[in-house]
């Protein structure tokens, strides 16, 4: 079976295109599958099957044994997922794999090698996904406690954004090396032209990367577009973090404004 992975990284809007990518009906997305509760957002329709190719009769979508058996096992687990598509009638799957998920060294061995796998990249500016992420991490924390996530300002400091910024520079750079040394290719979707879009669009510009790695799909007529609430408010940076002019200029004096309101590759 064909299968799409997705390289990427927080906050850069692959949550919102794995549910715009359910339009494809031929399609099963599967996002998060490496995380610890990846299963969760996973159609429970596909649990039969995972239960059957597992081996692991689980009740809840966060069960910590998939969790554990995805990680000891990515080969086998991406196996179950293929079953669990087949199963439902779709004849191909996407899977995505943020930095963090598993060592570059098992995605290399267990992963990468899988006849009939190819590659997108979704990228996006740096700054932009670097405060969605702290905003996400900030919220989780209050989360129960009143806090009004409509409010939330953070305060940022500039070493550890560039600290960032190093880890996800070795990400990118380093699927951007290994697919180039096998001479496979890699199609960028860019988060502001490609994804922060009404669905439409975004799926079109999904089925035009499909296709520069041999994949063809069709846009349907009828469209669900009711995730839209998944994409980041278009908000200016200096009403989301409260001490935006100075770590604004902490970014200059440390020389990081070319890779922090650019992309990562």
């Amino acid at each position: 079976m064909d299968c799409v992975c997705l390289i990427a990284a927080p906050q850069t809007g692959a949550a919102y295109l794995g549910k715009v990518l359910e339009n494809f009906s031929i399609l099963a997305p599967y996002p998060d599958v490496f995380s610890a509760d990846g299963i969760a957002r996973i159609d429970c329709e596909a649990w039969p099957a995972l239960r059957k190719a597992t081996g692991i009769a689980f009740t809840d979508g966060k069960d910590p044994r998939l969790a554990a058996y995805a990680k000891d096992n990515p080969a086998a687990w991406l196996h179950a997922l293929e079953e669990a598509a087949r199963e439902r009638g779709k004849r191909m799957m996407s899977i995505r794999l943020s930095r963090g998920d598993l060592d570059t060294e098992v995605i290399e061995r267990e992963i990468a090698t899988r006849a009939r796998l190819r590659f997108v990249m979704v990228v996006r500016k740096q700054i932009d996904s670097f405060v969605s992420w702290r905003r996400s991490v900030e919220i989780s924390k209050w989360q129960g406690v009143g806090v009004n996530p409509d409010r939330l300002r953070l305060k940022l400091d500039a070493e550890g954004f560039e600290r960032w910024l190093d880890a996800q520079q070795r990400w990118y750079d380093h699927w951007r090396d290994f697919l180039n040394r096998r001479f496979t290719p890699c199609p960028v979707l860019r988060y502001e032209v490609d994804i922060d879009q009404p669905a439409e669009r975004v799926l079109r510009r999904f089925a035009a990367a499909a296709g520069q790695v041999g994949i063809a799909l069709r846009v349907p007529a009828t469209i669900d577009d009711s995730y839209s609430h998944l994409r980041d408010k278009r908000e200016p940076l200096a009403d989301r973090v409260a001490n935006w002019a100075d770590f604004n200029r902490a970014i200059f004096s440390r020389g990081l404004e070319r890779r922090a309101f650019g992309y990562p590759i």
